[in-house]
């Protein structure tokens, strides 16, 4: 009986955290703020990851988001202050419950040399609820990024 006490099934093994080399690393990117519109607390922060020269991802995180609410999050060109209303890239929904993207972790923007561009880039970042803009945020030519990689 002691036999089955001390068998493999008991002993506890540490995590193996290794990765194969190049794998599960991005590190190359630039992180923008969002913040809050008039009326609304939702801030957060949109970051722009160069995985190769034809795919960037992006990936959201928005606080203070409302539970059960589903936000759009698009790409629209200009400055903030220009007021476009015609997006250049729509993004994925947004969840409330998470301020996260609703459907993966990352949005894969699938455009020959995006990232490489993106300091170029006259852009900005809208999160709305309906039509009701909730936190946005100037991207590119137009913003400095508030963190990135060397």
């Amino acid at each position: 009986m002691l036999a089955f006490l001390s068998s493999c099934e008991q002993q506890q093994y540490e995590p193996n955290l290794s990765v194969a080399q190049g794998g599960g690393t991005v590190t190359t990117y630039k992180s923008y703020t969002l913040t809050s519109a008039a009326g609304s607390a939702a801030y957060g922060r949109v970051v722009f990851y160069k995985y190769s020269s034809s795919v960037t991802l992006v990936e959201m995180a928005l606080y203070k988001t409302t539970t059960g609410t589903t936000y759009a999050s698009s790409i629209y060109p200009g400055k903030l202050s220009d007021n476009s209303t015609t997006a250049l890239k729509q993004l994925d929904a947004i969840s409330g419950t998470t301020g996260e993207f609703a459907t993966n972790k990352y949005f894969t923007v699938n455009e020959a040399g995006f990232y490489d561009k993106l300091a170029t880039y006259s852009a900005n970042v809208k999160i709305m609820s309906g039509t009701t803009l909730v936190a946005s945020g100037n991207i590119g030519a137009n913003a400095t990024p508030v963190a990135q990689s060397q």
